[in-house]
């Protein structure tokens, strides 16, 4: 797998890195660490004196120094961890040269991080995360950052490393969601890893809409079909970890079911399949994903093909 771990050297970058370090990736996975220095910042396209425009070039190979430095350590801190890669710093907008990064260097998954984890700035996903988002043409992992008191997930409160993780994998038998299904089942995870498979029904509840739906033969065959599509992926899953466990609910708001599993389980991670990598499935890209990305309390993982 080749992964490009976009990074600014904030809390919420560093906290990606930690993910990276900590989590089971595939066997023989490559990292590109890419920073990108916002061209805006040092634009000389506007009338400048020579001494101003001395100051700017200078401040501009200051940053660029800093950021090829600490690259260089976030770069040799994956190379201990066992992956191979490179480090790249771009100038531009970062959300434009990070895609654009992840396409000529044929990338698998870009990983990021978020402003936070809680409260408004969870709501207030940064603009490069969402923009990432939604036009990457492969996989991304947002990565949010764990409180102060907080282990990150891959860690103990000590600091040493743990290979339990919690997966909840949002599963309805869609063909995204069964490409985050094989993914996960790829995974080189162990006994201690816990993954539940949840699928959740959307309930119409106006005007108790609910009751009828559920007293209805054909939802109650929906149900079935549900359960049984559930049932083969917890057998798929089983290749990865013997701790599967699936979830079948009913409810009028999927996304926010799904945050609520996830957070009162201590999820670590959440996959969720999305649309494919053309530009109209970029752009449409579904708002359930986008939602679950925007409000998880933890790192969300959306698989395209």
């Amino acid at each position: 797998m080749r992964v490009l771990l976009a990074t600014d050297g904030s809390d919420s970058a560093g906290a990606a890195l930690d993910f990276l370090v900590n989590f089971p990736f595939p066997a023989g996975s490559e990292a590109i660490v890419l920073s990108v220095i916002d061209g805006k910042t040092f634009s000389e396209d506007r009338e400048l004196s020579e001494e101003q425009s001395r100051t700017i070039r200078g401040t501009r190979d200051m940053v660029q120094g800093e950021t090829e430095q600490f690259l260089a350590a976030e770069g040799e801190r994956l190379r201990e961890a066992g992956w191979a890669g490179s480090t790249e710093v771009r100038y531009g907008e970062p959300a434009d040269e990070i895609i654009q990064a992840v396409e000529q260097h044929g990338v698998d998954l870009v990983v990021l991080g978020s402003h936070g984890t809680s409260g408004i700035r969870r709501f207030l996903l940064g603009s490069v995360s969402d923009k990432v988002l939604v036009y990457a043409p492969c996989s991304v992992l947002i990565v949010k950052a764990c409180g102060e008191k907080e282990p990150v997930p891959g860690e103990t409160a000590s600091g040493e490393a743990d290979d339990r993780w919690r997966i909840l994998l949002a599963y309805d038998n869609s063909e995204p969601s069964r490409n985050a299904l094989s993914l996960c089942a790829s995974l080189p995870l162990n006994d201690r890893a816990e993954v539940t498979a949840v699928s959740v029904m959307p309930m119409v509840t106006a005007y108790r809409q609910d009751i009828r739906q559920q007293l209805n033969p054909i939802w109650q065959q929906k149900k079935q079909a549900a359960r049984a599509a559930l049932e083969e992926a917890v057998q798929a899953l089983r290749w990865s970890t013997p701790n599967v466990s699936a979830e079948l609910r009913e409810a009028a708001d999927v996304s926010e079911e799904i945050l609520d599993i996830a957070e009162k389980s201590g999820t670590d991670l959440i996959m969720v399949g999305c649309k494919g990598r053309s530009a109209i499935d970029r752009f449409l890209v579904g708002s359930k994903t986008n939602r679950i990305a925007r409000h998880a309390h933890c790192s969300v993982w959306a698989v395209r093909d």
